[in-house]
């Protein structure tokens, strides 16, 4: 009987009703278990979620009926519904090519040589916050260079990349979830067009971020500290940053204040690019220019929002709620 090891839930997915469920769960593959060596991303798939589950994903895996799983190499967990029809059990155990059976995608090509794991990234931000006394319950502020990402954190940048972060800090983007290689791919192309011909545009890409050191999913950048959005007193500047980006034939899509970063000296650098694309139509570039003062107009921002207090009324309802069931959590917004 093979031998059975612990793991950690590292997120899951589901997509439509009926839809397969998919677990990404962090297990340890060599050396002791005080050891940060050998730690291995696996993922666990069902064809459909138990009877009466809710379309939620189930991030704290509550419905797991395990808590280990078999020792070897493997990277897709075959999970059936047990027979009492409420929780997932494991069935098999496979080495598999996961870009076809479950949709992982690659989001390369690979353009930057420099690489950084996602499990080494965010040991390096737990420990940062275990040794800085840091609570993740007081991350309640949306970072300007987090907003439009499906997962985006401020990361301590990495010891390789002292000469070019640029700062203590750095911002990681990425996106391990089916469906999402497209967009991670399709933003890191812009990022490799500016790095490549106009360099001072947006902040610097410094890595691809891979799963299990071998799929791209995301990528690093450049924190720019202490940098704002736009408003309108800055419309001519944003206006002469966007046109550098149509003049290496991509179109922004969709442009938002918090799309410019507004520095301390008052430059301005472009970022998020997930909605952007390649044209040299030149009535789909003006009328991007166009309508740029309307946007710096919008007040409160989209940001402004987000980081907007919790409304107290609302507040109360929910904690009612949860407290009727004996249970009362804190809302993080």
């Amino acid at each position: 009987m093979a031998s059975l090891i612990s793991f950690a839930l590292g997120g899951a997915h589901q997509g439509w009703p009926n839809e397969p469920v998919l677990y990404r769960i962090r297990v340890l593959g060599h050396g002791t278990p005080d050891s940060n060596r050998g730690h291995l991303i696996r993922y666990l798939t069902a064809p459909n979620p138990p009877k009466g589950a809710s379309g939620i994903p189930d991030d704290k895996g509550e419905l797991l009926a395990f808590d280990a799983v078999p020792a070897g190499d493997w990277n897709l967990g075959r999970l059936i519904i047990s027979s009492a029809g409420d929780e997932f059990v494991l069935a098999s155990t496979e080495l598999s090519q996961l870009e076809e059976t479950v949709g992982l995608l690659d989001a390369g090509p690979a353009w930057c040589d420099t690489k950084a794991d996602l499990v080494d990234l965010l040991d390096a931000l737990y420990a940062h916050r275990e040794s800085a006394w840091l609570d993740d319950s007081l991350d309640n502020v949306t970072d300007i260079q987090c907003m439009d990402h499906l997962s985006a954190v401020i990361f301590p940048a990495p010891a390789a990349f002292a000469a070019t972060a640029l700062g203590p800090e750095v911002i990681g983007v990425w996106a391990w979830q089916p469906g999402n290689a497209h967009g991670i791919a399709g933003e890191s192309d812009v990022y490799s067009a500016i790095q490549a011909r106009d360099p001072g545009l947006a902040p610097r890409f410094l890595a691809h971020i891979t799963d299990n050191k071998t799929r791209i999913i995301g990528f690093l950048l450049e924190r720019v500290a202490g940098a704002r959005e736009a408003e309108p007193a800055d419309l001519d500047k944003c206006r002469a940053t966007l046109s550098r980006l149509h003049a290496l034939g991509i179109a922004y899509g969709r442009p938002k204040r918090h799309s410019f970063l507004v520095r301390g000296d008052g430059t301005v650098l472009l970022q998020g690019f997930g909605g952007s694309f390649r044209t040299t139509d030149k009535e789909i570039l003006d009328r991007e220019l166009e309508g740029l003062e309307q946007v710096l107009a919008e007040h409160p921002s989209e940001l402004e929002k987000h980081n907007a207090p919790i409304d107290m009324k609302l507040s109360d309802i929910t904690l009612l709620g949860s407290q009727s069931h004996g249970l009362t959590h804190p809302i993080m917004h």
